[in-house]
């Protein structure tokens, strides 16, 4: 069986097209420090085109910068977000995976600005439904319902759920896609 060659970033629209992808993930501003670390984490090179492409991005008005002591911070545009998504798939498949799982140590609902809110409702069998949403303005990120026997328990999810919004979201993260790294 033949080895299958690393895929690696070829042209400069690969390069952002992988920018692109890893902050409409992360969804919150990264700085350039974390942002360059996460592509030297899922390619063996570093070239200065990276930071020519960052800028190229931002003069298009698909990223969105500013500096603060001394460190940039970028995050994907609404224009970014739309005709990036249209390229994703042009990417290697195992290369996105790869990504994710380095980039997933840097996801978090609370640094997004998402609004999370838990509901609890009676079911018709006597038994309580816990539903817990986060959202912002563009996107529902998670909405997730368990139903449990007693209101008590119900309480203690919900309470869990407000006072740590991440860790059940990374959880659940974790729960459908069995990786790992959500809980690093």
């Amino acid at each position: 069986m033949k080895k299958q060659k690393k895929f690696t970033l070829r042209t400069k629209t690969d390069i952002k097209v992988f920018f692109l992808f890893i902050l409409d993930r992360i969804g919150y501003p990264i700085d350039h420090t974390s942002l360059i670390e996460i592509v030297s984490e899922n390619t063996d090179e570093i070239i200065l085109d990276y930071d020519e492409c960052l800028g190229e991005l931002a003069d298009a008005g698909h990223l969105l910068f500013d500096g603060i002591e001394g460190e940039r911070y970028y995050m994907i545009s609404d224009t970014g977000r739309m005709i990036a998504r249209e390229l994703y798939d042009s990417l290697d498949e195992n290369f996105r995976e790869k990504s994710l799982r380095h980039a997933a140590k840097y996801i978090s609902l609370s640094k997004t600005g998402a609004r999370v809110k838990a509901t609890i409702t009676e079911t018709e069998s006597k038994r309580y439904r816990v539903t817990m949403t986060a959202a912002d303005e563009r996107d529902e990120y998670m909405n997730v319902s368990v139903t449990v026997s007693s209101m008590a328990e119900a309480e203690k999810i919900k309470q869990n759920y407000e006072s740590k919004p991440d860790g059940v979201y990374r959880g659940v993260l974790f729960s459908v896609t069995g990786r790992l790294e959500f809980f690093s």
